[in-house]
């Protein structure tokens, strides 16, 4: 009877532990799918994509992570997002660097002709399939945030920050190309007409981190706090920053992939970047950097490039239907412009690009101001 019961006891355990792995497996499996959530404003983003905290708790907001891909979207995909969007939902963000979801749009304006499509810095905004991307006219509006000319807008920044110096840095090696060399002579003008020193300094691309940091302390050293260092490239972000912790120089522009994830990491904040609303942990970024005599030192975007086009767009849809706009009313530039001050607390300058059937601008951001 003790042996039937032992064998029984370890039936039980065994059925339970593969039971306990095939619902891991699933959960594993569910977490690569495309989640399907609604609302009047149904957003999807990459997964992994830090995006504000707030506008997960908000009733008239649906975020959508989109499945993590090595390739371009699928056919399949196209599908599942035209099947979770019904007459409840008003407003479609799609907002991703791949290709393969601008079929979306023209599926979902046969469906429902009353949502309003927008694309949001999506793969086909680059390369050859941009031209015909500003002609689809299922899109009502695309949003491409400005990647050039940093240089420029990290001058302005400066001149607030009352920099007396700017030293633009980028990786030398292998020629610079005609991108940043326009942005280069963009910036050295703005200086000279502004009465700050211009200088810039180019770094080997293959150099370690410790070197890099010692050419940043170097150029420290010899221009004094009121120096302001532009990272042009993202591999030099967090040297930069690091150094600037150090050393109390100004950064006018962070510019990496993402300015919030290096800047938590950097001052300890990761919990609350993780679970705060973006205006909470900016405070708590201020507060830190106040106690280090950092204040009004650093500029960043902390929610990153990347996610202002959407949250632009929630603020716009809802400024719109709360006061029973058009959107020809909505998406001019003084509309653009008004939102990203008020709501998201960004200066914003939109750029027309090109001829195209909807309202397709090209973003130039301006961080914020720690």
């Amino acid at each position: 009877m003790r042996r039937i019961l032992i064998s029984f006891v370890l039936v039980i355990i065994t059925i339970s532990l593969i039971s306990g792995c095939e619902k891991k497996q699933g959960e594993k499996e569910r977490q690569g799918d495309m989640t399907n959530n609604k609302a009047e404003i149904t957003v999807y983003i990459p997964k992994g994509q830090n995006f504000d905290r707030q506008y997960f708790n908000q009733k008239d907001v649906a975020i959508n992570y989109l499945p993590d891909k090595k390739g371009d979207y699928t056919d399949k995909d196209v599908g599942q997002i035209v099947n979770n969007i019904d007459k409840h939902v008003k407003v479609v963000v799609i907002n991703t660097n791949k290709k393969g979801l601008e079929p979306v749009f023209k599926k979902i304006k046969s469906k429902l002709p009353g949502v309003i499509t927008v694309a949001g810095d999506i793969g086909e905004m680059y390369g050859n399939s941009s031209n015909k991307l500003f002609k689809n006219s299922y899109i009502d509006v695309a949003f491409k945030i400005e990647k050039d000319n940093n240089g420029y807008i990290s001058a302005m920044l400066a001149n607030q920050m009352n920099a007396k110096n700017f030293i633009y840095l980028y990786f030398s090696d292998g020629g610079t190309n005609s991108d940043v060399y326009r942005d280069i002579q963009i910036t050295k003008q703005f200086c000279e007409e502004n009465g700050i020193k211009f200088s810039k300094k180019g770094i080997n691309s293959t150099d370690n981190l410790d070197k890099i940091k010692s050419e940043i302390k170097k150029i420290s050293d010899e221009n004094g706090r009121d120096t302001a260092i532009f990272p042009s490239d993202l591999r030099l972000s967090k040297p930069v920053l690091t150094s600037a912790i150090e050393y109390k120089f100004i950064v006018p522009n962070l510019n990496s992939d993402n300015d919030g994830e290096l800047i938590s990491k950097e001052l300890g904040l990761e919990k609350e970047y993780s679970e705060l609303a973006r205006k909470d942990f900016d405070n708590k970024v201020r507060e830190k950097l106040k106690s280090m005599n950092l204040n009004n030192k650093i500029a960043l975007i902390s929610e990153g490039r990347n996610s202002v086009a959407p949250e632009l767009v929630i603020e716009i849809a809802r400024y719109m239907y709360e006061n029973n706009f058009m959107i020809e009313e909505c998406y001019r530039d003084v509309s653009l412009i008004a939102r990203g001050n008020r709501n998201i607390d960004l200066s914003i300058t939109p750029k027309i690009m090109g001829q195209s059937s909807g309202y397709i601008r090209n973003l130039v951001l301006s961080p914020r101001i720690y």
